[in-house]
C-alpha cells in the first residue's frame, strides 16, 4: 500500500515537471547538432511507417533557406500552430523532412555519429503532435520527447528516494534534479542525445536494482530493454557496467556471505538467463532501429566503434592535477546549486560513517553511479568539452545522494517540519532560475561568482549556451527589424536557427557579412569563452558596433544582435593611407614592413593572375617587433571575413581587414610556392588615425 502511494505521488511529480516544461518550451531554441539528427530520424521513421525511401508521397512545403515563399512563418513565441498560412492550418510536412536527406542518403552516409533511436523517437513525436494532430508546432513537437523522458526520470527519482528514505527525502531528490540548471535547460532542447541517455541510464539502474533485490527475472529483462534504448541513443551506457558489476558483487557479499549468496543466486535459472540476455537485447534493439547496420552489420559496427574512439579528441580540455583531468570536477563544483552540493557532500560523508552499521547497499549503488561518469573523464588521458552535458547521467545519482543526505540530517525531526525545511532550502535556487530563464544552462553558482565571475576567472566554456538563445534573437528581430532586412550570423551556420522562426521578408544569408563596409545587415552571435577572438567579424562588431539587443545572465551577455551601419558605430573609424611601407618575399612568406607601429585597418593587394596557381592555403600573422607573431583568425582563401566582398583573394585582388591591432609587420604564409598572390602588382595599407 505504501509503495502504491509512492507510485501515485511519483506520477504526480512527473506530471508537474512535464507541464512546467511544456509551458516554458517556447523559451528555448535548438542545439547545433539538430540538423544532423532530426533529418535522419525523419528519414528512418518515414521508411518504417510507409516503406518509402524518399518524400515523394508528401507535398513539398519547405524547400531551401533563402527564397521567400519556400517556407512558412511560425511565431517562435507560440507553442501551438500559428503560421502565416491561410487558416493557420498545420502543414503535412516537417521542415526536417529534407528532400536531399532521405532514407537512401543516410544508408550511404550514416555511421559516423551516435545511433539514431532518439532521433527516430523525436520524429515520431513530430509525426503525432504536429503532422497528425496539429496541436504543437513543427520544431517544438520534437522536443516533447525529451521533456517527457526528463519528467519520467524526475518521477522515478522521487519514487526511488521515497521508498528508501521517506517522502520528504523523495521531494528533496526530485527538487535537486528538477532545479539542477543544466538538467532543466537541456531537457528542453538537447533531446536527441544527452537527455534521453540520462533518462534511459536511470531506468536501467532502477530496473537492475529492482531485479536483483527482488530476484525478479522480469525486471532484469526490462533492464535489457532500457540498456538497448540507451545504447541506441549514445554509448555512455557501456560505462554503467562499472557501476552494476561491482555493486552486484558487493550486494552478494552481504547477509550469509558472498559464496552462499552467489550459490543461492545461481539456483535462479531464469535470473541467470535474463542477465545473459541483457547485452543481446541491447544489441537487438540498436540493430532494429538502425537501418544503416542492416546492409553490413560487422562493417557498420566497426565504423561506429571508430567514431567513438575519435569523437572529442580534436577538442581536448584538460586541467591536470597529478595527471588527473580536474576540469569536469571544477565545472561540477561551479555549476551545481550550492544546496545540492551541500546535501550531496553530507550524503557521502554520512554514508561512509554509517555503512558499517547499516549495510546500505542501495545507497552504495547511488555512490558508484555518481562517481563513475565523472571518474571516466577525470582519468589520465581523458577529455571532455563543452562543460559536463555529455555526462549528465551523474545528475540523477547526485539527486538521490542529496535525498539520502537530507534523510540523514532530518530523520529525527518532525515530518511536517522536515517538509517545510525541504521546500525552503530550494527557494533560493528556484528564484535564481526564474531570474535567468530561459538561459539556465549557463548558470554558475556563488563559488564562481555567477556567470560574471566565471567570465572574469576565464572558466573554460563560460557562457556556452549551445545555440538555444538564437530563438530569443529571432523573436526580437521579428518584432523590431524593418521590412526586407538582411541577417547574418557572426560565425555560425544557417541551420542553427529554424528558418520558419523568422519573418519571410528577413533574408538570412551569411554571404551578406559586410564588415567595415557597413552595408546595414543585422548580425547575431553567441558570446562565450573565446568568441571575442574567433573571427574578424566577431572582433569587428564587438569593437566598433553598438548592439541593438542582448540576452544577458548575471549582467553578462551570452548573445548579441548588431545593426552593422554608421548609426550604431561605437567610436570613430577614421582611416588614413599609410605611405612608405615595403615588402619582401621570403620563401613561402610575404612580409610587409610598415616602418612604425600602427593601428591596422586593412591591407589591399592587386596581383597578376595569369600563368600562376590559385591560392590553396594561407595564414596571416602580425608582429610589433618581428620576434613575437600573433595569428590573425581564419584561413585563406576566405569568404567569411567580408562575405559581401566575395572570396579573398580572387580575380587579381585581395583584401585583409583588421580591427585596430597594433603592429609594424604583416606576414602572409602562402601555398603553393607559385601562387598568384606572390605576383604583386600594387598594394595599399590603411590604418586608423
Amino acid at each position: 500500500m505504501k509503495n502504491n502511494n509512492n507510485l501515485i505521488l511519483s506520477i504526480f511529480v512527473g506530471i508537474i515537471f512535464f507541464i512546467a516544461s511544456l509551458l516554458t518550451l517556447t523559451g528555448y531554441g535548438i542545439n547545433w547538432d539538430t540538423i544532423n539528427h532530426l533529418p535522419r530520424g525523419q528519414a528512418y521513421l518515414h521508411y518504417f511507417l510507409t516503406g518509402n525511401r524518399n518524400y515523394s508521397d508528401i507535398p513539398l512545403h519547405f524547400n531551401g533557406w533563402q527564397k521567400p515563399g519556400q517556407w512558412y512563418f511560425q511565431d517562435p513565441d507560440f507553442l501551438g500552430i500559428k503560421t502565416d498560412l491561410p487558416g493557420n492550418k498545420a502543414l503535412p510536412r516537417s521542415m526536417y523532412q529534407v528532400e536531399d536527406m532521405n532514407y537512401d542518403y543516410f544508408l550511404k552516409t550514416d555511421g559516423d555519429g551516435h545511433p539514431p533511436l532518439s532521433d527516430i523517437m523525436s520524429a515520431l513525436f513530430n509525426e503525432v503532435l504536429f503532422r497528425r494532430l496539429g496541436i504543437i508546432n513543427d520544431v517544438d513537437s520534437y522536443r516533447v520527447y525529451g521533456i517527457l523522458l526528463a519528467s519520467i526520470t524526475v518521477g522515478l527519482v522521487f519514487y526511488w528516494a521515497s521508498v528508501l528514505y521517506g517522502k520528504t527525502s523523495g521531494i528533496v531528490a526530485a527538487l535537486a534534479i528538477s532545479l539542477y540548471p543544466l538538467y532543466w535547460a537541456e531537457s528542453h532542447f538537447n533531446t536527441e542525445k544527452d537527455v534521453p541517455q540520462t533518462a534511459f541510464w536511470t531506468m536501467f539502474m532502477f530496473s537492475f536494482w529492482k531485479g536483483i533485490t527482488t530476484k525478479s527475472w522480469k525486471w532484469i529483462i526490462a533492464t535489457g530493454v532500457f540498456f538497448g534504448f540507451a545504447l541506441g541513443t549514445k554509448f555512455n551506457i557501456i560505462f554503467a557496467s562499472l557501476v552494476i558489476i561491482p555493486w552486484f558483487l558487493f550486494y552478494l557479499s552481504g547477509g550469509k556471505g558472498f559464496v552462499m549468496n552467489f550459490l543461492s543466486f545461481l539456483k535462479g535459472k531464469r535470473l541467470i538467463i535474463s542477465l545473459m540476455l541483457i547485452p543481446i537485447i541491447g544489441l537487438a534493439i540498436i540493430f532494429a532501429f538502425w537501418p544503416y547496420l542492416w546492409q553490413d552489420p560487422i562493417r557498420g559496427f566497426f565504423k561506429m566503434i571508430g567514431f567513438y574512439q575519435t569523437i572529442g579528441t580534436t577538442t581536448v580540455v584538460s586541467q591536470s592535477i597529478l595527471g588527473l583531468n580536474m576540469f569536469p570536477v571544477k565545472w561540477i563544483l561551479f555549476t551545481t546549486p550550492i544546496i545540492t552540493l551541500v546535501l550531496t557532500l553530507i550524503g557521502c560523508v554520512m554514508y561512509l560513517f554509517n555503512f558499517r552499521k547499516d549495510k546500505d547497499w542501495t545507497t552504495a549503488l547511488f555512490m558508484l553511479w555518481l562517481a563513475v561518469p565523472v571518474l571516466r573523464v577525470v582519468m589520465p588521458g581523458a577529455s571532455i568539452y563543452g562543460g559536463v552535458r555529455q555526462i549528465m547521467e551523474f545528475i540523477p545519482a547526485m539527486a538521490l545522494v542529496s535525498g539520502y543526505g537530507f534523510y540523514s540530517l532530518t530523520k529525527k525531526i518532525n515530518r511536517k517540519l522536515a517538509f517545510v525545511f525541504a521546500v525552503a532550502i530550494f527557494i533560493p535556487i528556484s528564484l535564481k532560475l526564474i531570474s535567468i530563464h530561459p538561459n539556465e544552462n549557463v548558470y554558475f553558482n556563488q563559488l564562481a561568482g555567477g556567470l560574471k565571475g566565471a567570465k572574469e576567472m576565464d572558466v573554460k566554456y563560460w557562457g556556452f549556451s549551445f545555440g538555444s538563445p538564437y530563438r530569443q534573437a529571432a523573436s526580437w528581430l521579428n518584432k523590431n527589424a524593418p521590412a526586407n532586412s538582411t541577417l547574418v550570423y557572426t560565425y555560425d551556420l544557417i541551420p542553427n536557427l529554424p528558418r520558419i522562426w523568422l519573418r519571410q521578408d528577413i533574408n538570412l544569408y551569411n554571404a551578406l557579412r559586410s564588415g567595415y563596409l557597413r552595408e546595414g545587415e543585422y548580425a547575431m552571435g553567441l558570446i562565450y569563452d573565446g568568441t571575442e577572438k574567433r573571427s574578424y567579424y566577431d572582433m569587428y562588431l564587438e569593437k566598433f558596433i553598438e548592439p541593438v539587443f542582448e540576452a544577458r545572465v548575471d549582467d553578462t551577455a551570452i548573445l548579441k544582435v548588431w545593426k552593422n551601419d554608421d548609426k550604431h558605430l561605437i567610436s570613430s573609424v577614421d582611416e588614413e593611407l599609410l605611405s612608405g611601407i615595403t615588402f619582401k618575399r621570403d620563401k613561402t612568406n610575404l612580409i610587409f614592413d610598415l616602418k612604425t607601429i600602427n593601428k591596422l585597418s586593412r591591407l589591399e593587394l592587386n596581383y597578376y593572375d595569369n600563368k600562376c596557381k590559385k591560392l590553396s592555403s594561407g595564414l596571416v600573422y602580425i608582429s610589433r617587433d618581428f620576434k613575437d607573431w600573433e595569428l590573425v583568425g581564419g584561413y585563406l582563401p576566405d569568404d567569411w571575413r567580408i562575405g559581401s566582398a566575395g572570396e579573398q583573394p580572387k580575380n587579381g585582388s585581395f583584401i585583409e581587414p583588421f580591427v585596430g591591432q597594433e603592429a609594424r609587420y604583416i606576414k602572409l604564409i602562402l601555398e603553393p610556392l607559385d601562387t598568384c598572390l606572390f605576383n604583386i602588382k600594387g598594394y595599399k595599407m590603411f590604418v586608423f588615425k
